[in-house]
């Protein structure tokens, strides 16, 4: 069993015949999707975001791209069909305009965002509404030159711990706290009744590239609160 968490890092800038390529890889249901999209430049994000994740799931199972099963959570979580499933790996996505960032763990849930860094006109009224009353004191309280950064760490963790845990919006975002304010390490500080640091998940914050930020939760092992984490590059 690997006690790390890899991270990679894809950009989905891909011309058209490398578009035609990875469209290859895709299941039926994939091309369906790919189809439906109205831009071309959508479409071609979402083929490249798709065929990679084949691509990556593949080079760690042994199995060619295109005979890559997934199945999906009540919630839509992303997961290996049965036949890959005693595999023990573990994955999550998420994608940002050209930029997509994948996890992979062995035997432990993962959940992965990232979101570009930008002002938002509704932002206090959607801290309101979806963020704890610590987390929306805490961001409340930045600096207004700070404040769009920790919106978006808020709001990442947050999506990434949901993800982890396969449960969609049906899991309330005010159920539990995370850490948000620029320059503070990303950290689970409560879930539920329990303080973050004996939770059993851990928080990782991400900056996969510039303008973006990001954030990973993966299961903790029972004894282990300090997993080696290691990243690499697709261009």
């Amino acid at each position: 069993m690997y006690e790390s968490v890899e991270v990679v890092l894809v950009r989905l800038d891909a011309g058209v015949a490398e578009s035609r390529a990875g469209r290859k890889l895709l299941c039926a249901d994939e091309r369906r999707r790919a189809a439906q999209f109205k831009f071309a430049r959508d479409r071609h994000r979402y083929i490249a975001a798709r065929s990679s994740l084949r691509r990556l799931l593949g080079e760690r199972l042994g199995e060619r791209p295109q005979a890559i099963e997934l199945a999906y959570g009540r919630r839509g979580k992303p997961a290996l069909a049965p036949r890959l499933a005693a595999s023990g790996l573990h994955f999550n996505l998420a994608h940002c305009d050209d930029v997509a960032v994948y996890a992979f763990t062995h035997g432990r849930e993962v959940g992965i965002d990232i979101e570009a860094v930008r002002d938002l006109s509704d932002a206090d009224d959607v801290a309101a509404r979806f963020f704890s009353p610590h987390e929306n004191l805490a961001y409340r309280s930045l600096a207004s030159a700070d404040r769009a950064q920790g919106f978006f760490n808020c709001w990442t963790r947050k999506e990434a711990f949901v993800k982890a845990l396969g449960g969609g919006l049906h899991i309330p975002l005010g159920s539990f706290d995370v850490s948000l304010s620029p320059g503070e390490p990303a950290r689970l500080l409560r879930v539920g009744r329990k303080p973050g640091d004996s939770c059993g998940w851990l928080l990782m914050g991400l900056q996969p590239a510039a303008g973006l930020t990001g954030a990973l939760v993966v299961r903790a092992h029972a004894s282990a609160y300090a997993d080696a984490f290691c990243s690499r590059t697709i261009h």
